[in-house]
């Protein structure tokens, strides 16, 4: 198995378990203002640069981020207040083209310090350049939820009552749902986020 797969997977995985293991009320970090995103719009802005953005979008949304990074750089030159609305905007412009690009809704960017522990981790590991430690955290916490899933539908596989009937069927659908999803990310079964 490559590099990329492996640290695809492991990121997959990683996105699994902060939703699943990790209770956090915000799972994405992308749209953090301390998040990777953020990080490099900061950095086209200083260097007056937009490549460092432009990863994050899709190159058909290239020409938009790049038309809203110039009049940034236009607006940014009035004055203090106006560089802190265009900064904003273009921040703005730029997560609600990335999280298009996920597939996933965007509502408005986050304070720092909001992304979830799972996301806090990848980006340690990948700091790092190690991912053992992450990877070892991942899979107690998976094993952990999944013998705690198991044993949450186990105990009311025999329910005889509609209450007790119901209660199992949510415990079971959330088991197996999350058994499918782990399955399908480290078989390589996904759409990335």
């Amino acid at each position: 198995m490559t590099m990329k797969k492996q640290t695809t997977r492991l990121l997959g995985l990683t996105l699994l378990a902060g939703s699943v293991l990790w209770s956090s009320a915000t799972f994405a970090h992308c749209d953090s203002l301390d998040g990777p995103v953020i990080e490099d719009a900061r950095k086209a802005l200083t260097d007056n640069r937009i490549d460092p953005v432009l990863k994050w979008v899709k190159p058909a949304d290239a020409q938009q981020l790049t038309a809203t990074f110039r009049d940034t750089l236009k607006v940014r030159e009035l004055n203090g207040d106006a560089q802190a609305l265009a900064d904003r905007y273009f921040f703005e412009t730029l997560v609600r083209l990335h999280r298009a690009a996920e597939g996933a809704p965007y509502d408005g960017l986050k304070p720092a310090g909001s992304a979830s522990a799972a996301a806090k981790a990848a980006d340690k590991a990948l700091a790092a350049g190690n991912a053992n430690a992450l990877a070892e955290k991942l899979g107690q916490k998976v094993t952990e939820f999944v013998k705690n899933s198991f044993q949450a539908s186990h105990r009311g596989l025999k329910a005889e009552d509609v209450i007790a009937g119901r209660e199992f069927v949510a415990n079971y659908v959330q088991y197996v749902h999350s058994v499918e999803a782990i399955h399908d990310i480290v078989a390589g079964n996904h759409d990335g986020h």
